[in-house]
């Protein structure tokens, strides 16, 4: 048996709260204030762990675009990403700087450069997602697979209400706006 809920008021005070507190949800339970509380820890969690591999979240997100588009050149990464060029510059200096990451030159455009992970970068990203599927299973804990799948299906409607595209965070977005 769970702990009771503090945020859920007895009866005797929810009959006292009036008819103004009708039909609202109960205190704590909006789904809003959930997602909030559930984003706000798991962030905070996910961030704590990258420092243990010393990145931050968006290292860990440009780390695995480059590793899925190895060779591509920059701004096809930060475009995918939809991380500002100018942002990108700074991301990846920074990494040249950790040794994870090497900038090449194009093949056969000699303005632009590809991206590349170094093999220390390689073993940092391998590291950095075993830390992320711990943080996953934590998360998923008590979930069967079919739950699991189920409750990605309502948050991703959920998104979809807010107009978030798939796999791209909305901090990523260009100029302040939001992506389309």
């Amino acid at each position: 048996m769970s702990p009771p809920d503090p945020t859920d008021l007895d009866p005797e005070t929810e009959a006292r709260a009036g008819p103004r507190a009708q039909g609202r949800p109960p205190f704590g339970q909006a789904v809003g204030f959930l997602l909030s509380q559930l984003g706000f820890e798991t962030s905070r969690r996910f961030g704590d762990l990258m420092s243990e591999v010393g990145l931050e979240p968006r290292h860990f997100a440009v780390l695995r675009a480059i590793e899925a588009m190895e060779g591509s050149a920059q701004n096809t990464v930060s475009d995918r990403l939809r991380v500002p060029a100018s942002s990108m510059v700074a991301i990846i200096d920074h990494l040249e700087q950790l040794r994870v990451v090497e900038r090449r030159l194009h093949p056969t455009d000699r303005r632009s450069r590809t991206l590349h992970l170094t093999p220390h970068g390689k073993e940092v990203l391998d590291r950095a997602v075993d830390l992320a599927m711990g943080l996953e299973s934590t998360l998923n804990a008590g979930l069967s697979v079919d739950q699991r799948r189920e409750l990605i299906e309502m948050l991703s409607r959920v998104a979809d209400n807010l107009g978030l595209t798939a796999g791209l965070h909305p901090a990523n977005a260009r100029d302040g706006e939001a992506p389309p």
